[in-house]
């Protein structure tokens, strides 16, 4: 077990900080840049102020001010309460962590309302499709006629007299299901959504908006799922991308006008297939005078056979690739050999872990390397029981051979990151009446 959580544990960190093989300048093979290891550093420490920066400007954009007021008007009169709309209300106050379940059971009331089950994804748009245009005078939505579209039409923002703004949504289209899986949840139509499209206008420019693109396979399964959202000049897209249980990616992008602030991007190849993953997974019952306890081992490295991925933070592209059968291959063939101390084991995982995964962080305008990360191994004591533990872990290590471990880096090197990154947090706070907590190693997260 311990070896499949050691396996599982590379591969999280992989993800984490990885990259395509294909890229026309591997970054493995970039050189050290020419500044000192506290220069770059200082760098880094910049370049993750000045994305704060940038999601600050995001917030005070026109579209989160004008999504911001359409939020409030939802909030209120007989809007909230109307069964037509119920669920993008609950929808709206998704910022409390308990409104989740409530959506959920806002649309099964509108289901109920306009139709008998089973659930019907075509019939459910059809049920709300219509033109609300908010008067000012009862302060609510009044609704009319309108096909195959979903129309508001509300001021924009707290201060205009009139309807300056429009939330159109449409494009709506399903894909039948026609040979769904056994266990297709009881009460759903076999059609799943195809694609659809919001825009949002203020005085006749669009400032926000999103689209969904989906594709399945006949029972059902995705194949490639496409999200996008803008808000004025940024722009988010996720899309995940699945050849059924041989190879998947999925990658994010956070992008101001055609800048990448943010980025990241996983994928793997194996077979994960349920029989499979059945085939290298062994259970083993122990017991003794107290107890009985059963063990589960999960050979990971028959599952997924390698990984890439990277990180994106502006200039800087955090990357490595893991070559998880070989890795995995090498870290159970140490069992055959009983003659390892516990410090000489922990050193030959080291070294496996050097071997089949790489790790490096360079500058995307010039390609030059600032670290590279190398495993080795830390030990720690434990005065209870007089004993030492060794185990393999992770450090940067700088042109002229200095090292840092990640979590020291983490902890020490980052305090003008965190400062600006909970001011930010703070004027979220304020602005839009959340309760985010602060972040950093003294201030954890909420």
């Amino acid at each position: 077990m311990k070896k499949s959580l050691l396996l599982i544990s590379l591969v999280s960190v992989t993800f984490f900080f990885a990259c395509k093989k294909d890229e026309v300048k591997s970054p493995y093979d970039a050189k050290y840049t020419t500044e000192t290891p506290e220069e770059s550093k200082a760098k880094v420490e910049d370049n993750a102020v000045a994305f704060v920066d940038q999601l600050d400007a995001m917030t005070s954009s026109t579209g989160m001010q004008v999504l911001q007021n359409f939020s409030n008007l939802q909030s209120g009169g007989s809007y909230a309460m109307n069964p037509v709309l119920t669920p993008l209300s609950a929808v709206s106050k998704l910022k409390d962590k308990s409104a989740a379940p409530a959506v959920f059971q806002s649309l099964k009331a509108t289901e109920e309302l306009f139709y008998e089950d089973p659930v019907n994804f075509s019939d459910l748009f059809d049920s709300i499709a219509g033109r609300y245009t908010y008067n000012f005078e009862t302060e609510e939505f009044d609704r009319t006629d309108l096909a195959d579209q979903v129309v508001f039409e509300f001021p924009g923002k707290e201060t205009d007299i009139t309807n300056t703004a429009t939330l159109t949504i449409n494009n709506f289209k399903v894909v039948d299901i026609t040979d769904p899986v056994s266990d297709w949840p009881e009460g759903l139509d076999p059609q799943l959504p195809a694609s659809i499209k919001v825009d949002l206008k203020y005085n006749d420019a669009s400032v926000a908006g999103m689209s969904f693109a989906a594709s399945y396979q006949s029972n059902g399964m995705p194949t490639k799922v496409t999200v996008s959202v803008f808000v004025d000049d940024f722009s988010f897209t996720t899309t995940a991308v699945h050849s059924p249980y041989t190879s998947a990616s999925w990658t994010n992008t956070l992008k101001l006008k055609s800048d990448i602030l943010f980025e990241t991007y996983i994928a793997a190849k194996g077979n994960w297939s349920e029989e499979n993953i059945d085939n290298n997974t062994t259970e083993e019952t122990y017991s003794n005078d107290y107890d009985t306890w059963t063990e589960t081992t999960v050979h990971f490295e028959e599952i997924v056979k390698n990984a890439n991925a990277h990180l994106i933070l502006m200039n800087l592209n955090v990357t490595g690739q893991v070559d998880i059968k070989g890795l995995g291959d090498a870290i159970w063939a140490l069992d055959e050999n009983e003659t390892l101390g516990d410090e000489e084991r922990a050193q030959a995982e080291v070294d496996a872990i050097n071997q089949f995964a790489k790790l490096v962080v360079i500058y995307r305008d010039s390609n030059t390397k600032i670290a590279e990360a190398e495993a080795y191994v830390e030990s720690e004591y434990d005065e209870y029981y007089e004993t030492t533990e060794y185990y393999p872990a992770l450090r940067f290590v700088y042109s002229d051979g200095s090292t840092v471990d990640m979590e020291t880096y983490v902890n020490s090197e980052l305090d003008n990151f965190y400062v600006s990154m909970n001011d930010f947090i703070d004027n979220l706070n304020a602005e839009y009446d959340l309760n985010l907590g602060h972040v950093g190693p003294q201030t954890p997260v909420k």
